[in-house]
C-alpha cells in the first residue's frame, strides 16, 4: 500500500476533481488532479501480480482478473478518500494505459486471458506470420515484430488451448477492460488498438492483416474516439470505489501518447520522452512516417489527425531497479542523485552497456552487455558514484541515438526535447540529458501520462491542442552546459564504438 503526496497544494473540497487511472507497466495508480489547471495532487498505487508458470516456458505472463480488479478499485477509493473528498467531488476516471496489455472475453464478458505486455508467449507465432506478412502488418499498423502483439497471442491460443480460443469473442486492450469492469459497457480507442496490432495508422479501423490471419474483425470492440465517455460508474462498481453510480468514465488512450499530451507535444517535430520502466522516444508527424528498415514504430497521437514515430530504448526502469539492488537497501533515489553528484562527467571511464539501447525492432533480441573499465583496477579506482552515473549515461546515449534515428527518418531535429516518467524525479538526470543531446531538456511532472488523461477527460477533443500549449509552458527548461556537451559528444561516439564491438560478441552468449 502506499499513499503519497505529488504536491504541495491540498485538496479544496468544495472542488471537482479527475482520477486519473494509469495502468502502467509495473504497476496502477490513481492520481487525483484538479480540473483548474491540471494540477496533479495526491497518489495512489498497487503493483502487480503477474503469473508466471512453473515450467521451462518462462516467457509466459499474465493477470489473475479480479485480483487486477481489486487492486485497481483499492486505488481509486484510497486516492479519493484519503484526500478528505467526497464522492460528489469527482468530476469524472479517466484511463490510461499500457501498450500491449490486453484481454481476451467470452460471450458474457467473462475474461478469457487477461495479460500484460511483457507477455511474450507468442514468439513462434509471431515469427511466423512476419515470415509472411511483415511489410503488410509494417505498413498497417506501424509496428513489428509481430510477437509483441495481439494477434499472435490470438493464434498461440488457437494452436495450444484451442477449446478455449473458440470461446473467444472480444478483445479489450487492457484499458478497455479495465472500463469495462467499471462500467459495464464494451468500447475501445483507435490508439491503444493500434498499439496492440489491431487497427490501421489511416482508418483507424480494424486493420486488413486480421483477414489474412484468419481472425474475424468482429472481435474487436466498438470503437471511440479517444476522450470519449465510455459510460457511467456501475452500481457494483460504485460499491466497490466508494464513488457515485454514474460517474463518467473516460477512455483516454496509451500512457506514452497520454504522455505526450501531458506535456503539451502536439506539434509536428516536437520530441517526448517518457522515462519510466522503458523509455519510449517519440516525434509528432502530421502523417505516419514509416521506417523503410522497421527500427521503430509509427501511431497514432491522441491529437486528431497527427501521429508519432517512436524509437524505445528498453530495459530503464529494471536496469536502475538492478543497480540499485546491488547497491544494497540504503540505495534511495536521493542517494543514487548523491552518489552520481560525486563522480565526474565520464565515470572515470566506466562506461555502461546495461541493457538501454535504441532498438532495432527489425531484429530484437539478447545482445552482450555489461560494465566496462579500465584495468588494473589498483590504477583505476571504481566506487559506487562511478556506477551510478555510468549507468545513467549508459540510459542517455541510448536516448540521443534514439533521437538521431528519429531525426534521420523524419528530417526533423529537435529545438527542444521534453522529459516525463520516473527519471524527471532525479535531481541530475535532466541536466545530464541536455548536455548528451546537446538540446535544452523541458521538465515535466513525472505523471506526465495522469496529466494527459485528466486533460482528455475535462477539455473537448477538438481543443486538446490548445490545452496542451498550457501543459507545456508548465514545464521548466534545462539548458545545457556547453562545455559538458563538448565532452559528451566524444564520449556518445566511443559508447557507440564500443557497442558495436560488444554486438559482435553476440553468439558468446
Amino acid at each position: 500500500m502506499k499513499q503519497a503526496v505529488t504536491n504541495d497544494m491540498e485538496p479544496d473540497k468544495t472542488q471537482k476533481y479527475i482520477l486519473a487511472l494509469d495502468l502502467g507497466s509495473s504497476g496502477v495508480r490513481s492520481l487525483l488532479v484538479a480540473i483548474d489547471g491540471h494540477v496533479p495532487l495526491t497518489e495512489a498505487s498497487r503493483r502487480y501480480r503477474v503469473h508466471r508458470p512453473q515450467s521451462n516456458d518462462a516467457l509466459i505472463a499474465s493477470y489473475a482478473p479480479q485480483d487486477l480488479w481489486r487492486r485497481v478499485a483499492e486505488v481509486l477509493h484510497e486516492n479519493w478518500s484519503a484526500a478528505g473528498l467526497r464522492p460528489e467531488n469527482i468530476a469524472a476516471v479517466s484511463i490510461t494505459s499500457q501498450r500491449q496489455g490486453v484481454a481476451f472475453l467470452a460471450v458474457d464478458g467473462t475474461p478469457i486471458y487477461v495479460g500484460p505486455n511483457t507477455d511474450l508467449r507468442a514468439v513462434f507465432e509471431g515469427a511466423s506470420i512476419d515470415d509472411r506478412l511483415a511489410d503488410d502488418i509494417h505498413a498497417s499498423t506501424g509496428h513489428l515484430p509481430s510477437f509483441f502483439f495481439t494477434p499472435a497471442k490470438l493464434l498461440w491460443w488457437a494452436q495450444h488451448h484451442p477449446r478455449l480460443f473458440r470461446r473467444i469473442r472480444r478483445v479489450l486492450t487492457l484499458g478497455g477492460w479495465i472500463g469495462f469492469q467499471l462500467t459495464g459497457e464494451q468500447a475501445d480507442v483507435p490508439s491503444s488498438l493500434n498499439e496492440a496490432g489491431l487497427t490501421d495508422l489511416i482508418t483507424r479501423r480494424p486493420t486488413p492483416v486480421l483477414n489474412e490471419l484468419g481472425i474475424d474483425p468482429a472481435i474487436l470492440p466498438p470503437i471511440v474516439d479517444e476522450g470519449a465517455t465510455l459510460g457511467g460508474l456501475s452500481t457494483e462498481a460504485a460499491t466497490l470505489t466508494g464513488l457515485k453510480t454514474g460517474t463518467p468514465v473516460v477512455l483516454t488512450g496509451p500512457d506514452s501518447q497520454a504522455a505526450l499530451l501531458g506535456m503539451g507535444i502536439v506539434s509536428v517535430g516536437d520530441i517526448g520522452i517518457v522515462s519510466g520502466w522503458s523509455t519510449p522516444v517519440q516525434s509528432v508527424t502530421a502523417s505516419p512516417v514509416l521506417d523503410p528498415r522497421h527500427r521503430t514504430w509509427t501511431g497514432n497521437h491522441l491529437v486528431p489527425d497527427t501521429w508519432v514515430a517512436e524509437a524505445n530504448v528498453g530495459d530503464t526502469g529494471g536496469t536502475l531497479d538492478m543497480v540499485r539492488r546491488l547497491l544494497g537497501p540504503r540505495a534511495s533515489f536521493e542517494r543514487l542523485d548523491k552518489l552520481v553528484s560525486q563522480a565526474r562527467l565520464g565515470s572515470n571511464l566506466v562506461t555502461a552497456f546495461w541493457g538501454p539501447q535504441a532498438l532495432d525492432l527489425s531484429s530484437p533480441g539478447i545482445s552482450m552487455g555489461g560494465l566496462l573499465s579500465p584495468v588494473p583496477i589498483t590504477f583505476n579506482t571504481v566506487h559506487a558514484g562511478h556506477v551510478i552515473r555510468a549507468t545513467l549515461e549508459n540510459i542517455a546515449y541510448a536516448i540521443r541515438e534514439g533521437t538521431d534515428w528519429l531525426a534521420e527518418l523524419t528530417g526533423h531535429r529537435q529545438r527542444i526535447a521534453s522529459l516525463s516518467g520516473g527519471l524527471a524525479q532525479s535531481r541530475v538526470f535532466p541536466q545530464l540529458l541536455a548536455d548528451v543531446l546537446n538540446t535544452p531538456v523541458r521538465l515535466h511532472h513525472h505523471r506526465a501520462s495522469s496529466i494527459g488523461a485528466a486533460i482528455a477527460a475535462t477539455v473537448p477533443r477538438q481543443q486538446w491542442a490548445a490545452a496542451a500549449q498550457e501543459a507545456k509552458s508548465a514545464g521548466s527548461i534545462i539548458e545545457p552546459d556547453i562545455r559538458s556537451a563538448v565532452d559528451y559528444q566524444d564520449l556518445y561516439e566511443r559508447w557507440l564504438r564500443l557497442k558495436l564491438q560488444l554486438n559482435a560478441m553476440t553468439n558468446e552468449l
